[in-house]
């Protein structure tokens, strides 16, 4: 990335998280990441929710617990906000890629194309296919965050997936094995993610919502359930690589009633893992805006990048201006200074133009009488020479009847030919010609006896073409 300042921004559905980098000579690490709780208000499940309802409370309360952060914003959204789907597709460009894309998106997304924000991640390249995780949401909700957010005095550049964001911190903490399959499954702020991945390649991401709507041992069987049927739709062993691990990232407590559920079913081995023992999540949406190319997930509607490509065409604008403005109030200091100057001498620049004016004249006069007494004197192109090379190249079935010549312009013949073909051979004949610069045929018709009546006219050098 070439910004100097990045911030993350992690978005729960009671709480933001956010870290800020600034890169400088001797510091490029992230400041510690700060996390504040937010009230969606009474009966609201999460920030969305409050802001349709209680949007100036909530605006107001992310700008006095947020203060203002430095642009450029990566936005991590809650995966459950978000429909998902693992594709695979042919390899190709990122515009081609993109493209695929949103075509597959079109079948598994209920919204309409145009009201909907679609993205992709590139997770694996193999043998001219490609792995890839499509999204889709409703432009109308990344909007209605994007705008609290702007109005608190943040400015999200790009919008990223949470869930991404963790599997990014599993890969760079080493909890992500070469072999066989494993499933981790993320509790946090009553969000259920699970990501299952094969020879060390993610082969889905789910995220289960409605959970904190469940007594705790009947949602505890739920995401037990879910975990199993997501492993009989993928069918793992067919590739040979056997589920090998299964662990559990949470907060607080441990969840000892989803282990044992998950026990019963599957017979692997559990962790248990506080999600404490990894960095924030607003350090992983960083490191992923760090590195952000085309292959990476951003959900943010093209409408953002048309507005900041308007910001920026203002700001180069505005600092033209004052260059320009700059430059020309420097020229008019120069052009004032060097005024009294121009004065002195163009009176005598005058004097001595209308001195030479009169021999100029009589000089270019003299001119134009050679050049016309040199094209007069030319016979390379006179009437008897233009008539002799016509006479030359006329071919059989062709008679003239009239033949006008004008001097240094242009030749006129008419003629009558026992068919148009003649006449048309007659003419691109003439074209080869070095005599004419041109060759036109204006009309033809048709004459008594079936003869064809034509007119062709010859521009010579110097002439006018018709």
């Amino acid at each position: 990335m070439a910004e100097k300042v990045l911030t993350s921004l992690a978005v729960r559905s009671r709480s933001l998280e956010w870290t800020v980098l600034q890169k400088t000579s001797d510091r490029t690490a992230p400041a510690p990441a700060q996390l504040v709780e937010l009230d969606p208000g009474e009966g609201r499940k999460n920030i969305l929710a409050g802001l349709e309802s209680d949007r100036e409370r909530l605006v107001g309360d992310i700008r006095n617990k947020c203060g203002r952060l430095a642009a450029p914003v990566s936005l991590g959204i809650p995966a459950s906000w978000v429909l998902l789907r693992m594709t695979e597709l042919p390899a190709g460009s990122p515009d081609e890629l993109a493209g695929m894309a949103e075509l597959q998106a079109d079948k598994f997304s209920p919204f309409p194309i145009d009201e909907s924000s679609i993205s992709y991640e590139l997770l694996h390249e193999h043998d001219g296919r490609c792995r890839l995780l499509l999204s889709a949401i409703r432009t109308d909700t990344i909007n209605l965050l994007a705008e609290a957010l702007r109005e608190a005095d943040i400015q999200p550049k790009w919008v990223d997936i949470n869930l991404l964001a963790w599997w990014q911190l599993l890969k760079e903490g080493g909890k992500v094995h070469p072999n066989g399959s494993q499933i981790f499954v993320i509790l946090e702020d009553s969000e259920c993610d699970i990501i299952v991945c094969s020879a060390g390649i993610p082969v889905t991401f789910r995220s289960l919502s409605g959970m904190d709507g469940l007594p705790p041992e009947e949602a505890d069987e739920e995401i037990a359930r879910e975990i199993v049927y997501t492993l009989s739709a993928l069918d793992l062993e067919r590739d040979g690589n056997y589920l090998s691990e299964i662990s559990i990232w949470h907060r607080g407590e441990p969840p000892a009633g989803l282990a044992k559920h998950i026990t019963a079913l599957l017979p692997a081995v559990l962790h248990l893992t506080p999600l404490e023992t990894l960095p924030s999540l607003a350090i992983g949406l960083l490191r992923r805006a760090e590195h952000r190319t085309r292959g990476v997930m951003d959900l943010a509607p093209a409408a953002w990048m048309e507005v900041e490509n308007a910001r920026r065409t203002k700001q180069r604008m505005l600092v033209s201006t004052a260059l320009v403005a700059g430059l020309w109030l420097a020229g008019m200091l120069g052009l004032f200074g060097s005024l009294q100057y121009q004065k002195q001498s163009l009176g005598s620049m005058d004097r001595e133009l209308v001195a030479l004016k009169e021999p100029a004249e009589k000089v270019r006069a003299i001119r134009d009488r050679t050049q016309e007494l040199i094209k007069y004197m030319d016979r390379s192109r006179s009437a008897l020479e233009c008539l002799r090379e016509i006479s030359d190249r006329l071919p059989p079935g062709i008679e003239l009847r009239q033949f006008n010549y004008h001097k240094n312009k242009t030749l006129e013949m008419t003629g009558e030919a026992d068919a148009y073909s003649l006449v048309a051979d007659f003419k691109r004949d003439l074209e080869k010609c070095d005599l004419f610069t041109a060759t036109e045929l204006p009309r033809t018709q048709h004459g008594p006896g079936g003869r064809e009546i034509f007119k062709i006219i010859c521009t010579l050098p110097g002439g006018e073409k018709p």
